[in-house]
């Protein structure tokens, strides 16, 4: 006896909608407790030789095959299984759709939805990275089959933390999407890509709402948002608003990678000049320093809150450098677009405070941080991702200090993101390819996940980590920049990796292969361009 169902037993955001079994065929539609959406899951199973008997179940909350063989000694048995999902997201009449689906996966066949199937992974691998390493090859190719598997092109819904392997954190969208793998994604997939910064687009209308709920002006992006864009966060993490700034420099990111205009003018721009009010309307001016703050907010290092017993922090660093980063941005599309803007932005971005130590020539992660150990290095995402401008001298101190900061207890693989780019950056080989190493306990065999934190054993994909193992390739030892001039290029291969070949790179329209080598104990590149 073989059995086959599927069940919505224990889900308690899903309401059963229908459910039912008639011959090979069983289907469940559910409906999402908040948001309303239906889903509609059809299976039809398709053996050979066919079962003695077939008997169908239909419960509750599921619906089940009873599969019967007279099994004989000797013989093969072949049972496949089509299973198919159509939300309201996608059709009106999601269950009517999956099941005429099924119908016809059923009769195209095993064989040829395989082949179609290999065609469209064979699309995907043209855009290859190929690098010398075995272990590092198998590890990109793992991240990057996990990173696409995970959004769809020609959406505008953006994509959760642990994609679509998990429901951690309800499968809300953070921060991560924007800020990590939406730059591991523009110039490998930029059609990919794009459904991370169209879900803020569409949900822009949400966001100022926010902001006028609570008192500001422009956009506020919540911390955490669900499909409609609406804020769901629980507990402090609301104040963790740098996140306004993250949405406005993706799209920012977007326009500079793709020159995409159209998609400028109506989204990336008025995005960029609605969050560039509502930190305007955030900022408090301090008269005595004689400058503007930002305070009362939780920054990306998280233990502030989770570990030192703090609810919020003032000026945080690396919010207050977004918080600048947008308003100059806001003021440059401006100005590209001929929109007049307040003056007082001008004032605002120029006198921005940014907490630092005179003595030992550190940007300080928050006003007060006596420094104790940090979750992920707020600082140091100021020189990657972000590329805030600050003197050589400083950068290299920031890099010294908060380098050794991370909780080692909790282990946490925020960490090699960001900390390979940023020696990368620096011209640090040796610091770099040291760095790299600490990836090898976050990957769990055999599919190559990469988990968020080190007592984490399952194998749930942290994509925001996956995302950034491809940054330290791509932006990192690749040495890739993006930039309002054009693509730049200045590697700093590891020790292990004396090639790297990008296959295709979008930019601005036109597609490029990127060689990138070790000669003579230096480091070469070519970029081609191919017609």
């Amino acid at each position: 006896v073989l059995e086959t169902f599927l069940d919505a037993s224990g889900l308690e955001n899903l309401r059963v909608i229908e459910r039912g079994a008639e011959e090979n065929t069983i289907w469940l539609e559910v409906e999402t407790s908040l948001s309303k959406i239906r889903i509609a899951e059809v299976s039809k199973v398709i053996c050979e030789p066919e079962p003695s008997a077939v008997k169908e179940v239909v419960e509750e909350k599921s619906s089940r095959l009873k599969l019967v063989f007279e099994a004989e000694e000797n013989k093969s048995y072949c049972v496949r299984k089509y299973t198919v999902f159509y939300t309201t997201l996608d059709s009106e009449k999601p269950l009517e759709n999956a099941l005429r689906k099924a119908e016809e996966c059923g009769a195209k066949g095993y064989e040829k939805l395989f082949d179609d199937h290999c065609k469209e992974w064979e699309k995907i691998w043209e855009r290859d990275i190929e690098v010398d390493d075995p272990i590092i090859q198998r590890r990109i190719r793992a991240c990057v089959y996990h990173l696409v598997s995970s959004v769809r092109e020609g959406q505008d819904h953006s994509i959760p933390p642990m994609g679509l392997s998990n429901d951690g954190w309800g499968g809300h969208i953070f921060w991560d999407a924007d800020f990590f793998m939406f730059p591991a994604l523009i110039l490998l997939y930029p059609e990919l890509a794009k459904s991370i910064v169209a879900y803020r687009c569409r949900t822009l209308e949400a966001a100022k709402e926010h902001a006028r709920k609570h008192g500001y002006d422009g956009a506020w992006y919540g911390w955490q948002t669900a499909s409609s864009g609406k804020e769901v966060s629980r507990g402090g993490y609301s104040d963790e608003i740098h996140i306004v700034g993250d949405v406005a420099w993706a799209q920012w990111l977007y326009y500079l990678a793709t020159g995409d205009e159209k998609y400028f003018r109506k989204c990336a721009a008025p995005i960029i000049i609605e969050t560039a009010k509502f930190w305007a309307s955030r900022v408090v001016y301090n008269a005595e320093k004689d400058c503007y703050e930002i305070l009362k907010v939780v920054p990306p290092d998280e233990s502030v809150c989770e570990k030192w017993g703090k609810t919020v922090v003032d000026n945080s660093a690396f919010t207050n450098a977004i918080a600048q980063w947008n308003i100059k941005t806001a003021i440059k599309v401006c100005e590209r677009l001929g929109i007049k803007y307040p003056e007082k932005w001008i004032e605002i971005a120029e006198k921005m405070y940014i907490p630092f130590d005179e003595e030992k020539k550190i940007i300080l992660e928050y006003d007060g941080y006596d420094g104790h150990s940090i979750k992920q290095p707020d600082v140091l995402e100021m020189i990657f991702p972000l590329e805030y401008p600050m003197p050589r001298e400083v950068a290299e101190n920031n890099f010294k200090y908060y380098i050794d900061k991370p909780d080692k207890e909790l282990g946490h693989s925020f960490c090699p993101s960001i900390h390979v780019v940023v020696a990368c950056r620096l011209g640090k080989r040796e610091e770099a390819s040291e760095l790299f190493k600490e990836w090898d306990p976050f990957f769990l065999l055999p599919f190559e996940v990469i988990r968020e934190i080190l007592m984490h054993d399952k194998g749930i994909v942290f994509l925001t980590s996956t995302a950034g193992y491809l940054m330290n390739i791509i932006y990192g030892f690749a040495g890739i920049r993006i930039t309002e001039k054009g693509l730049e290029v200045k590697p700093l291969l590891p020790e292990n990796i004396s090639r790297i070949v990008f296959k295709k790179l979008f930019f601005r329209g036109k597609i490029y292969r990127l060689i990138v080598e070790k000669r003579d104990g230096r480091d070469f590149y070519e970029l081609q361009e191919l017609k």
